[in-house]
């Protein structure tokens, strides 16, 4: 780090990037020191990967069972040009995707494999497994990897799901089961059947919630998404309604029918968590004007505590030229609020007439 005059921040060196030639001689050492070197210079930004890509592959070959190599290898070849990215590109991703190898370097192939917009048959069971791995990121990484593919991957995914029993399903395996389906309603309902019979005596967390998620994607007009509305109205267990919430959300304007339900546990609640996930639940499904419980959210807006001001106030901001009147609690809340909540208020106003408090107050200090 170099030396700076007092009290001024630190700077750091910034990294000359090494010329293609050089990095791909490097990439090819027999040193596998060297190598590895080479790899982390091939990961900074503007590094003149597509042109090494011969000599990337031949070093992502030697890695062997070097678990901090193989990752950066498979980051590497994630980098490369998609549309240019070779059949041996490919079988050394798909080689670092498999199991045996560290969750670390599977996690960047998976990643890798989604940058190239790719998923060969060979990577269609390792990636499966990781939707069910214990590992949140393997999961997430893995959805993200497989979801374009789904319906392409869909034996693999159907075996890895039913291959274990319901208590060790996750929301990723569930989500890319469902979204195996595609368009085949036929195979959607199959899916649906078979998700039903395998809750039954199922814990509710995560398995219950998760596998009515999954169902609600596959049906939004089914029983599913009426089991999630059902969990999310429990007051008695905010961890089971809080998920079951989660699930509704990511089902967004699919499940604008039940907008009605969640308004109605929200006029029923005073607790600010609640209120804010209610809330926020209500932002993700884009319910209509008049699915708003509107006398309830402004008496909060007017006298909830801060956090649940602030989350009943996003709710305005949803359809700003129906909600402008509401623009006149707005301000008299601004004058009593504390500051980071005026800030909020502030924005909210100008979402809603066009105009910040504080350039009204600024006007009004001015006036003579």
């Amino acid at each position: 780090m170099a030396d700076t005059p007092s009290g001024d921040a630190p700077t750091v060196a910034r990294i000359t990037l090494w010329p293609a030639d050089v990095l791909a001689r490097h990439l090819v050492s027999e040193d596998a020191a060297v190598r590895t070197t080479a790899l982390g210079m091939a990961l900074q930004p503007g590094a003149p990967l597509d042109a090494c890509m011969e000599a990337l592959v031949t070093c992502a070959q030697r890695c062997g069972g070097d678990p901090l190599a193989s990752q950066l290898a498979a980051t590497a070849l994630g980098s490369l040009s998609p549309k240019g990215a070779s059949p041996a590109v490919l079988d050394c991703v798909c080689q670092f995707v498999a199991e045996g190898n560290s969750m670390p370097a599977r996690i960047a192939a998976a990643h890798a494999l989604f940058r190239l917009a790719c998923l060969p048959a060979a990577a269609h069971d390792p990636v499966c497994a990781m939707l069910l791995d214990a590992d949140g990121n393997a999961r997430k990484v893995a959805l993200l990897a497989i979801t374009p593919f789904a319906r392409e991957a869909a034996a693999s995914i159907a075996r890895h799901v039913s291959g274990v029993s319901a208590e060790r399903w996750t929301s990723e395996a569930l989500h890319a089961l469902a979204r195996s389906a595609g368009k085949d309603n036929d195979l959607r309902s199959k899916l649906e059947a078979f998700v039903m019979r395998s809750l039954a005596g199922a814990p509710l967390m995560p398995t219950g919630i998760a596998g009515y998620g999954a169902l609600a994607q596959l049906n939004p007009q089914g029983a599913a998404i009426g089991a999630l509305v059902q969990v999310a109205a429990d007051t008695r267990d905010n961890d089971k309604a809080f998920a079951a919430l989660d699930a509704l959300g990511e089902l967004g304007e699919a499940a604008q029918p039940q907008a009605n339900a969640v308004a109605q546990m929200l006029s029923a609640t005073d607790d600010p968590a609640r209120e804010e996930k209610l809330c926020r639940t209500l932002l993700r499904l884009k319910p209509g004007p008049k699915d708003l419980p509107m006398a309830h959210v402004l008496q909060r807006v007017e006298s909830a505590p801060d956090r649940a001001c602030a989350a009943h106030c996003m709710l305005l901001c949803l359809h700003p030229k129906d909600f402008a009147p509401a623009a006149v609690v707005v301000r008299k809340r601004h004058a009593l609020a504390s500051s980071a909540l005026q800030k909020v208020l502030s924005q909210v106003h100008k979402t809603l007439v066009g105009t910040e408090l504080t350039e009204i107050e600024a006007k009004s200090a001015t006036s003579p």
